[in-house]
């Protein structure tokens, strides 16, 4: 109950049910449930949070599968696996395996005859959204959030794509870029090759979706990621939905609806064969390629790594090897890692006595590191490993703090990248990491809320100065002599 919660956005919002479901050989109404992940006991309203559809169209089966067995093997590890751990501890991530319940059930692409991604307030015509429960219920859930990344998944192709995908946006480079082109395609590219190479239908495209695929009337990709501030999307149009859904649920606020959204085309058979599904043996081994991998193992490490590329992090690897004691002058070793991202733009190793101001304080020397990449070929890079000088001016008996601090993926938001001319990168996951003044809020319940900020630090090292490692002055020539001062 602390790590995990499931329920239904019948139960929670109140929602209809599209029909009836076999549930254990009896037939009731159809419901979608929901999984909420994350300590409860370590969130906050700035914890960023993770949205994950397991399918909009109820017959393109290997997203449900994949985000059931993600959720599965997230909370099997939290006690053995560190970075199992650091998702759950420091992540929220809310899980809809099947939005499409009746359409899942009935092996059936639409809900009742509509096409739930078609459905979203964005691109669409009043009177032809919200028309599902899938698209009401997610949408329930965007109202309540503050989603910095996303995953939809669906079947019949093979890509990772992101927005532009409307007809607003077609069908032209300058018109699909988005303000956020540089962020989407680093994070995809990161994301591809950790998924890897499969056999059955090889590695992943990559790109916006009007250029890759085909543009859409009401997608939730779009939806996602500018309803909140992009006026041409008409995104805040009075949806006159189906079941009672009543109007006014399709006007946003500034902070909801600025997620980088990916639509996940997981493979080109919709309900491929259960020989080239995979099996949970060395499921996270990045690039892929293994023993056991398979159509589901390769899109649970996508939610995976998704979920730790919404906020950056950085570590001191080797912790336990610093020395508790040092002498001042003297030199030892810190070895960092980071994720969370894709490059390290900047990173120092700080020290400064402790009680003491951080900026006016610094007591030690370390080279620093630049533009250090976090992946290569679907693996994370090795720590890097710093040599740090304690100053010989530290008084013996001071306590010395040291941390870590990077800055990271600073070309996401900066004026020359190539879609500058497009205005300001728009979404959270690239202002959160470039933007110190950016800040928004979501009122409603739980209030979850983004700061931007441009470093992050580690956890501290504390070490104790125990003397000077410089010999002490030779005592004058009479006190050796004599055996005393004269």
């Amino acid at each position: 109950p602390d790590l995990a919660e499931v329920f239904t956005t019948q139960d929670r919002f109140g929602l209809a049910s599209a029909g009836q479901c076999e549930i254990n050989g009896h037939k009731e109404p159809c419901k979608v449930y929901v999984i909420r992940l994350g300590n409860r006991h370590k969130q906050s309203e700035h914890t960023p949070e993770v949205f994950l559809s397991g399918e909009l169209h109820g017959n393109e089966r290997i997203g449900p599968t994949a985000t059931v067995e993600f959720a599965t093997l997230l909370l099997d590890l939290y006690r053995t696996n560190t970075w199992a751990r650091r998702l759950l501890d420091t992540r929220s991530i809310t899980i809809v395996p099947t939005a499409n319940a009746i359409g899942y059930f009935s092996n059936t692409r639409e809900e009742l005859g509509v096409d739930p991604n078609r459905d979203f307030a964005w691109d669409q015509k009043p009177g032809q959204c919200m028309q599902t429960i899938a698209a009401q219920s997610i949408n329930e859930l965007w109202r309540a959030h503050v989603f910095q990344l996303s995953i939809t998944f669906h079947g019949g192709d093979h890509m990772i794509s992101y927005p532009w995908g409307d007809n607003i946006h077609c069908c032209s480079a300058s018109k699909y870029t988005t303000a956020d082109d540089s962020g989407m395609a680093a994070l995809t590219g990161v994301l591809r090759d950790f998924v890897g190479q499969f056999d059955v239908d090889g590695k992943y495209k990559v790109g916006p979706l009007n250029k890759i695929i085909y543009p859409v009337a009401g997608g939730m990709e779009d939806w996602a990621y500018g309803a909140s501030w992009a006026p041409n999307g008409r995104g805040n149009v009075a949806c006159q939905g189906r079941f009672g859904y009543p109007n006014g649920r399709t006007a946003y606020n500034d902070a909801t609806h600025r997620a980088i959204n990916l639509l996940v085309e997981t493979a080109f058979s919709k309900t491929p064969r259960s020989s080239t599904l995979g099996k949970r043996q060395q499921i996270l081994h990045g690039g892929g390629g293994h023993e056991g991998d398979g159509h589901v193992p390769r899109n649970v490490r996508l939610c995976w790594l998704l979920t730790d590329m919404v906020q950056p992090w950085v570590r001191i690897a080797n912790l336990d090897a610093i020395p508790t004691h040092v002498t001042a002058g003297a030199e030892f070793d810190v070895a960092w890692e980071a994720g969370g991202a894709v490059t390290v733009s900047e990173c120092h190793v700080e020290c400064h006595v402790h009680g003491a101001r951080r900026a006016e304080a610094q007591v030690c020397t370390a080279a620093p590191t630049y533009n250090h990449r976090l992946w290569e070929q679907g693996a994370r890079t090795s720590p890097v490993t710093a040599k740090v000088t304690v100053s010989d001016s530290v008084a013996a008996g001071s306590v010395v703090v040291v941390v870590v601090r990077v800055r990271v993926d600073e070309g996401f938001g900066s004026s020359t990248r190539p879609e500058a001319s497009h205005g300001d990168p728009q979404s959270h996951f690239v202002r959160a990491r470039t933007d110190p003044s950016f800040s928004v809020e979501n009122p409603g319940s739980p209030g979850q809320a983004v700061q931007g900020q441009l470093w992050w630090e580690s956890e501290e090292a504390s070490l104790t100065v125990t003397g000077s490692r410089r010999a002490a002055p030779a005592p004058p020539e009479s006190a050796t002599r004599f055996g005393g001062a004269s």
